[in-house]
């Protein structure tokens, strides 16, 4: 309708993602994982290496799915690397919030890991703030010039 607000996207990944993750190392027990999820409450962590390499994303379906297959999980499933995503599903932290929901949803995930200039994990962006680059504005205001 004419005069209602129209809604857009604004920003740059750095500008809504979460600074310095929550994460786990891949070689951390299924018990320590869990511990975290429900801690946390996140739906998925970045997966580092001994040497703090990012290596993968382990989310909570990847542990919930675990009852769904035949096999006992303890003698499948002993440590996070033997059900984390690789490789990682990752965003530069200069893309726009655009390219960020555009990736989520091709990748099938709720989290990127958001990488730096030198390939350094600084961060993690998820479903939930990507919702912070959504803008309102009035017809009658017209483009906003970016910052």
């Amino acid at each position: 309708m004419e005069g209602e607000e129209r809604i857009y996207l604004e920003g740059k990944v750095e500008d809504v993602m979460t600074w310095n993750p929550v994460f786990v190392r891949q070689d951390d027990d299924l018990q320590k994982l869990v511990e975290m999820f429900r801690t946390y409450k996140f739906h998925g962590l970045p997966v580092i290496d001994d040497h703090g390499r990012l290596v993968g994303v382990v989310r909570d379906t990847d542990v919930i799915s675990i009852f769904a297959r035949r096999d006992p999980a303890s003698r499948v499933y002993r440590r996070v690397e033997d059900i984390m995503h690789r490789p990682p599903p990752t965003i530069h932290l200069k893309d726009s919030v655009q390219s960020a929901i555009l990736k989520m949803f091709a990748d099938q995930t709720r989290i990127l890991v958001v990488m730096d200039e030198e390939d350094k994990m600084v961060g993690v962006v998820t479903r939930i703030d990507l919702i912070r680059g959504i803008r309102f504005r009035h017809p009658d205001e017209g483009e906003r010039a970016e910052d």
